[in-house]
């Protein structure tokens, strides 16, 4: 999936949608936080506008409940959303700041940031 792909799914994003996907995933799953940091960055007004169309993208695609590889699948089901937030990472990472991982630390205490 490429960058163009995934601002498709900017339209598909809702903070209500998002955080209820969050809690679904569980608090412990490992890229959570990064999801949740994201989400912290999109949410900054210093944050670009392509960079927020991207980001909302990566998490629009992270709420649709139909994925390319279904969430169910054990082992496999958050592969492609793996993927599709590690693109948006790439992307925003010059545009996180310690504020947003420190808001995503205290929202998903489980796991390492970095």
């Amino acid at each position: 999936m490429n960058i163009l792909q995934i601002l498709k799914y900017g339209k598909t994003f809702t903070s209500d949608a998002f955080m209820s996907t969050v809690n679904r995933m569980g608090r412990n799953i490992m890229f959570a936080r990064k999801a949740v940091m994201l989400y912290y960055c999109l949410r900054d007004t210093d944050t670009p506008a392509f960079v927020k169309a991207v980001i909302a993208g990566a998490l629009g695609y992270l709420i649709l409940p139909i994925d390319f590889i279904p969430d169910s699948v054990p082992g496999l089901g958050w592969v492609d959303d793996v993927a599709v937030l590690a693109i948006a990472m790439k992307v925003a990472n010059r545009y996180i700041k310690a504020s947003h991982k420190e808001k995503a630390q205290k929202f998903v205490p489980i796991g390492s940031i970095d």
